[in-house]
C-alpha cells in the first residue's frame, strides 16, 4: 500500500481505540471528563487528516482510474482489502466506494477475471451493510438486499464460462458467488431453499469438480449445507412444502453431524448454538410442538455459564435468550405462564453485561443485545423495555447517549417556556390534555420531553458502522442507510407498552414542518397528535447536531447563534414556527445556550458513574 493508504488505515485503528480510551483509568470525573473531550478533539483532528487524505490522494485517483498503472492498481487492492476483508471491517464504505470504481475500469478493458473479482467483493461488502440492518422488515431492506444480491447474481452467471476461466481464483469467486445469492432476506422460505438446493446441485456436480480439483469444494459444499439449515424464516406464518422440509433436514443432519463430531473430537459436549439449532429446525419442520421447542430452549439457557464470556458464551447468555423471546412474540398466549422465567432471564443476562470485561468494545456482545432488542418481550415486574435501551446506549454508545441527553433537557426546558405562555399547548396529547392542574401538567409534559429525548434516536443502535467513532464524512448512500434510523426507532418503540408513545418522536423528528423534505414519508405530521413534542425534539436535535454532534460526519458545524439564526429563518418550512419564533427572544435564546452547554456536562457524569460502577 502507498503512504497515505497506510496512514489511513492506523487513523481508523487509532479513532477506534480513542473510545475505550476515554473510559479507562479515570481516577475522578474531572479527569474523566477532560479525557473525553481530548479524545473528541483528537478524533475530530484525526477524522479531518482522513478526509485530507482521500480528498488529496485517492479520490484524485478514482477519478482517472483509466490512466493508473498496474502498481496503482494494485494499491488499491491491497487498500480496499485492509479496510474489509469478510471478517474484519475498518471503512466498508470507502471499500465499496473502491470496489465500484474498480469494476467500472473491468468492464471498460473487459476483464473478465476481474469483473468477476470486483462483483463478489462488492457483494461481500453490500452484504456486511445488510447485516446492520437488523430489525428492519423486508420492504425497507430490500433495496439493499436486492443489491447485493444482483452483484452475485452476475458474478454468478459467469458459471457458463467455467470451462474456459483458467484462473483458479477466478473459479472460486463464481462458486461462492453462487452460493451467497441466497444470502439475505426473502419473502418466504420456499425462495431461499431453492436457491441453496441449486447452489449444492452445483457444487456437487462431478464435472465441475473436475474442472477445479484444488478449489475447497468441500468446505464449498458444507458451508452451503450451513446456508440451507438456516434458510428458514421465524415466521409461524410462512409454510414450507413437504418437498422443503426434506431438503432443509438433509442439510441440518449433515451439518449436526459434523459439528457434533468436531466437538467430540475436541473432547466437548455440543455446543448451545450447535443443540438449539437441530431443535429448532425439527420444530419449524413440523417435528416438534412449540412447548417442546421452548422446554429444550429453556434447558440450553439454564446451562449457560455466567462466567464464559467467549462467542459461546454470549450466544448461549444473550442470543439463546432472544431467539425464545422471539418465539413468545410470535405466539403471546405462551407468555403468562413464562413471566417469571421471562424476569429471571432479563436479570442474568443484565449481571452478564455488567460482568463482562471490556464488554463496550466487543462487536459480538453487542450485536446479540441487538438482537435480544428486538425481540424483546415486555412484562409486568421485568426491566422495562426503556431501560433496557438506556442501558445499551450508556454501554455502547456513549456519545449518542450524551447527545439525546442533552437534546432531552433542552427540549424540557423549552417545552417550559412554552407552557408558560401558553398553558395548552401539548393538549393535543390524549394523556397531557386530561391533567388540569397546572403543575402537574408541567411536569408531565417535561418528563416526556426529557424521554423523548432519550429514544429519540434509538434507531441508531442498528446503524453502529455509521455512528461511533466517525471516521471521515459519509457517502451519499451511508446518508441514505442513517436516514432508515427513524422508521426503526419508531417501529421499535411503537411495539412496547413503556415506549410506544414515545415512537411518534422517533419516526418523526427529520421530517420537515410543512412536509417539503425531510424523512421519512410514513410521518405524517397533521395526522400526529404528538406532532407539537415531536417539532420541539426535532428542533433542538438539530440544534445539537450543527452545534456539537454530527459535523464529523456532514463536514458542517455551526456557532449556537449561528444556529438559532439559521433555524429562524427556516421557521415555517423546515421547523414549526410557533418554536422559532421563540428563539427570537434573547432571554429564551440565553437559557437554551446555557442548557446545551451545562448539559453535556451532566450526563458525563453519568457516563462516569456507571462506569465506576461496572469496574
Amino acid at each position: 500500500m502507498q503512504a497515505y493508504q497506510e496512514e489511513y488505515i492506523a487513523n481508523l485503528k487509532e479513532i477506534a481505540g480513542l473510545a475505550l480510551q476515554g473510559r479507562q483509568n479515570a481516577r475522578s470525573f474531572d479527569a474523566y471528563l477532560e479525557c473525553q473531550l481530548q479524545c473528541k478533539e483528537q478524533e475530530e483532528k484525526t477524522a479531518a487528516r482522513n478526509m485530507k487524505l482521500l480528498r488529496d490522494n485517492l479520490f484524485p485517483l478514482l477519478d482517472c482510474l483509466f490512466e493508473a498503472d498496474s502498481r496503482q492498481l494494485q494499491n488499491l487492492e491491497e487498500f480496499a482489502g485492509a479496510l474489509f476483508d469478510g471478517r474484519n471491517e475498518l471503512d466498508v464504505g470507502l471499500f465499496c466506494q473502491i470496489r465500484r470504481a474498480l469494476l467500472s475500469m473491468a468492464r471498460m478493458q473487459k476483464d473478465r477475471n476481474g469483473i468477476i473479482r470486483q462483483l463478489y467483493w462488492l457483494g461481500m461488502g453490500y452484504n456486511c451493510y445488510c447485516t446492520k440492518l437488523i430489525g428492519l422488515d423486508l420492504p425497507v431492506a430490500d433495496s439493499y438486499t436486492s443489491q447485493m444480491r444482483l452483484c452475485f447474481m452476475e458474478a454468478a452467471a459467469y458459471l457458463k464460462y467455467f470451462d474456459e476461466i483458467h484462473d483458479s481464483e477466478t473459479k472460486g469467486y463464481i462458486l461462492r458467488s453462487r452460493a451467497n445469492v441466497s444470502l439475505g432476506q426473502f419473502k418466504s422460505p420456499s425462495e431461499k431453499i431453492h436457491l441453496v438446493k441449486y447452489s449444492l446441485q452445483i457444487l456437487q456436480d462431478k464435472w465441475y469438480q473436475e474442472k477445479a480439483p484444488e478449489l475447497p469444494w468441500d468446505r464449498y459444499i458444507y458451508m452451503t449445507h450451513m446456508q440451507m439449515a438456516a434458510s428458514l424464516s421465524r415466521s409461524k406464518e410462512k409454510a414450507m412444502t413437504p418437498q422443503d422440509v426434506a431438503d432443509v433436514m438433509e442439510s441440518v443432519y449433515v451439518v449436526h453431524d459434523r459439528q457434533c463430531a468436531e466437538a467430540k473430537a475436541r473432547g466437548d459436549q455440543p455446543s448451545a448454538k450447535i443443540s438449539f439449532s437441530y431443535d429448532s429446525i425439527n420444530y419449524y419442520c413440523g417435528l416438534d410442538s412449540l412447548d417442546g421447542l421452548l422446554r429444550k430452549t429453556e434447558i440450553l439457557i439454564d446451562a449457560a455459564d455466567g462466567t464464559d464470556y467467549s462467542a459461546g458464551g454470549i450466544y448461549a447468555m444473550i442470543s439463546l435468550p432472544a431467539f425464545y423471546c422471539n418465539f413468545l412474540q410470535e405466539n403471546p398466549e405462551k407468555i403468562p405462564e413464562r413471566t417469571e422465567y421471562l424476569d429471571s432471564l432479563y436479570r442474568r443476562a443484565s449481571n452478564y453485561v455488567e460482568r463482562f470485561p471490556q464488554a463496550s468494545g466487543n462487536e459480538s456482545l453487542f450485536f446479540a443485545l441487538r438482537q435480544l432488542m428486538i425481540a424483546f418481550v415486555e412484562t409486568k415486574n421485568s426491566i422495562s423495555y426503556g431501560d433496557f435501551l438506556r442501558r445499551l446506549l450508556i454501554r455502547f454508545m456513549p456519545e449518542t447517549y450524551v447527545h439525546s441527553c442533552t437534546v432531552g433537557k433542552a427540549a424540557a426546558a423549552f417545552c417550559s417556556i412554552l407552557l408558560t405562555e401558553e398553558p395548552g399547548f401539548f393538549d393535543d396529547i390524549v394523556f397531557i390534555r386530561e391533567i388540569t392542574d397546572f403543575r402537574e401538567k408541567e411536569d408531565a409534559v417535561t418528563d416526556y420531553a426529557l424521554k423523548g429525548g432519550l429514544y429519540h434516536d434509538i434507531g441508531k443502535i442498528s446503524f453502529t458502522n455509521l455512528y461511533p467513532g466517525a471516521a471521515r464524512q459519509w457517502f451519499e448512500d451511508e446518508y441514505a442507510m442513517a436516514r432508515l434510523h427513524t422508521q426503526l426507532g419508531g417501529e421499535r418503540l411503537a411495539k412496547q407498552q413503556s415506549t410506544e408513545r414515545f415512537a411518534p418522536v422517533a419516526l418523526g423528528h427529520h421530517s420537515w414542518y410543512d412536509g417539503s423534505e425531510g424523512y421519512p414519508e410514513s410521518y405524517i405530521r397533521l395526522e400526529c397528535p404528538y406532532r407539537q413534542m415531536v417539532d420541539v425534539i426535532g428542533l433542538m436535535d438539530w440544534l445539537d447536531n450543527v452545534t456539537y454532534s454530527t459535523h464529523l460526519r456532514t463536514g458542517v458545524q455551526r456557532t449556537f447563534q449561528e444556529a438559532v439564526r439559521e433555524a429562524t429563518r427556516l421557521g415555517g418550512k423546515r421547523f414549526s414556527p410557533l418554536l422559532t419564533e421563540r428563539l427570537t427572544d434573547s432571554s429564551s435564546r440565553e437559557q437554551l445556550a446555557e442548557i446545551f452547554r451545562n448539559s453535556r456536562r451532566e450526563v458525563y457524569r453519568q457516563l462516569y458513574e456507571a462506569e465506576q460502577k461496572a469496574v
